[in-house]
């Protein structure tokens, strides 16, 4: 070769293609092992997210376990990139027993580098999960209507039993946790709220007016009815042992629902005014500026003084947003709430309160905080019903009665006027930055409900049986999951 160098290259380049072939060969089998690892690791992620999804509170049991081991084997196939010897563990950290710790492992096999000796090229992955519950304010607002009474469609305790039962678990959901604070504030709602001890003096009218009846026939029966106003005065004092002639008696009473109050904007004009289909920000926020303000003020629920009709009923009283130290405290302000279950369904009336319980502005600015600890605070409405909106003609509700005051204004009937009026306070809330989950409890269309949730994932449905577990899984939701590492 040193007397004839023709066809040096050719035999150069023979030779050079063995390095050359395992360094490309090489490349390609660590893609193939980067890619795994990518595998792996989204498998990791999905599994420790689900772990930590199943888990109530700090509890880790098999069944968050099992779940994260689905999620794991469900993104991460046995068949994936021919690996072998997969192996992955999901626990519950020694650290913080809020988070659960996912590691995996795989040997992927070698194409090229098996020529060279190298068979695998082994993997591995470590991630975590926490829940990042941050401060929340929630308001649970309960449908205790008269349909609750009886058995879901599939028989056994009666529903309202089973809520008593099954909210509980949003408490447990959300217990545990520490530097966080979750309140929680219960409305019941039915064809009234019971809120009028949640008000001031100034909230509410001190000339409410009732259709009384101004003629009597021959019989005794009345002729025709007029409206007539009953003034109360602002502070507790006996009038003949009728201490419900004061409004500080009224609030104070634990019967205290209140009749709903004019769209912002529209005039009061001695008991006759109007009340819109639509709802704004306006009309769950603005609170009356003095005693005198009627168009910001609300009616005293007064049956006794309705001689029109005087049917109706006033469920237990709401409550505002608070901690509960234990479940047992929880469990007894559910119990209180759901004490009283009749009369008809009103869901506009629900909605509208939570919010206004709500709110950052309005009647609770001053306990209701954006930020607590320099955190800010999530807001939420828990909403449940077991039933369709359905308004009474001919009961007293916190609108009056329908056949004398007719206050909703709008198009089509009075069932679809208050659909409207739920479905635009569904609208109002969620612009307001609050979350809306929504429950139908052993509900055969929810066509009419199933819109007010902030969306579908918001959305849910019980028969009753699995009523506390629907509760955990809000309770999960409201506690964002994130991965920490």
């Amino acid at each position: 070769m040193r007397r004839d160098s023709r066809g040096n290259t050719l035999a150069m380049a023979g030779a050079a293609l063995v390095p050359i072939a395992g360094m490309i060969g090489s490349g390609l089998d660590m893609s193939r092992a980067y890619m795994a690892q990518a595998k792996l690791q989204n498998a990791c992620d999905a599994a420790a997210l689900g772990a930590r999804r199943e888990m109530t509170g700090a509890v880790f049991d098999a069944s968050a376990r099992i779940e994260g081991e689905r999620f794991f084997d469900f993104n991460f196939p046995s068949t994936t990139m021919n690996a072998q010897n997969v192996t992955r563990t999901v626990t519950q950290s020694t650290t913080d027993d809020t988070t659960v710790v996912v590691t995996a492992s795989a040997d992927i096999p070698t194409s090229v580098m098996a020529l060279f000796g190298k068979d695998f090229i082994p993997i591995s992955i470590q991630c975590e999960a926490n829940q990042d519950y941050g401060n929340n304010d929630i308001m649970v607002v309960l449908d205790v209507t008269g349909s609750m009474n009886s058995s879901p469609s599939g028989g056994g305790a009666s529903k309202i039993s089973r809520l008593r039962t099954g909210a509980l678990g949003l408490y447990r959901a959300l217990a545990g946790v520490t530097n966080t604070r979750t309140r929680y504030g219960i409305v019941p709602y039915s064809m009234n709220v019971n809120v009028g001890g949640l008000l001031r003096n100034r909230d509410i009218l001190r000339d409410s007016y009732y259709p009384k009846c101004n003629s009597w026939d021959w019989r005794g029966r009345c002729n025709g009815y007029g409206l007539s106003a009953v003034h109360i005065t602002a502070s507790q004092w006996n009038d003949g042992g009728n201490t419900g002639n004061s409004l500080s008696a009224f609030r104070q009473s634990g019967n205290a629902c209140v009749e709903e109050r004019p769209t912002i904007g529209n005039s009061f004009n001695n008991g006759d005014f109007d009340i819109e289909p639509t709802v704004s920000q306006a009309d769950i926020d603005d609170i009356a500026i003095n005693g005198s303000d009627q168009e910001r003020q609300y009616g005293r629920w007064d049956p006794n003084e309705n001689e029109y009709d005087d049917d109706g009923w006033c469920p237990s009283p709401a409550t505002r947003l608070q901690t509960y130290g234990s479940e047992s405290a929880y469990q007894t302000a559910i119990n209180d709430a759901t004490a009283v279950v009749a009369g008809n369904t009103y869901h506009d009336l629900g909605l509208i309160w939570a919010a206004r319980l709500l709110s950052s502005n309005g009647i609770n600015a001053s306990r209701n905080p954006t930020t607590f600890n320099g955190i800010p605070v999530a807001k939420h409405i828990v909403f449940l019903t077991d039933g369709d909106l359905v308004p009474t003609s001919s009961n007293y509700s916190s609108y009056g009665n329908y056949n004398f005051d007719r206050r909703i204004t709008g198009s089509g009937g009075q069932e679809s006027r208050h659909i409207a009026r739920f479905l635009s306070a569904c609208s109002a809330a969620k612009s307001m930055g609050m979350t809306i989950w929504v429950i139908a409890l052993d509900l055969g269309s929810t066509g009419e409900i199933e819109p007010c949730a902030t969306s579908s994932g918001h959305f849910f449905v019980s028969d009753g049986s699995d009523l506390e577990q629907v509760f955990e899984r809000i309770g999960a939701g409201i506690g964002r999951l994130r991965l920490t590492q």
